[in-house]
């Protein structure tokens, strides 16, 4: 997952990561890192120090902006009773 500049130097990616709070969050986060190292399987290998208490649902290339995701609608409904 090294990105090849054009001067041919690698670099290490920058990664979106989407994840909720663990064991039962509702809502989902997303956080960008760079600078990552890159295992020789050439997946990112994501700090056990930001891996705690998440529960990890992908891993994004890049730097990703989220425009809608799963559920956020039913954090925004109000309740009427």
């Amino acid at each position: 997952m090294k990105s090849v500049s054009a001067e041919g130097q690698t670099s290490n990616p920058t990664v979106t990561i989407l994840y909720y709070e663990a064991p039962v969050g509702l809502e989902m986060h997303n956080a960008v890192m760079t600078d990552l190292q890159v295992s020789h399987s050439g997946r990112v290998i994501i700090p056990e120090s930001f891996r705690r208490g998440k529960s990890i649902i992908a891993v994004l290339e890049g730097e990703c902006k989220i425009l809608n995701s799963l559920g956020e609608r039913v954090f925004s409904q109000r309740v009427v009773s």
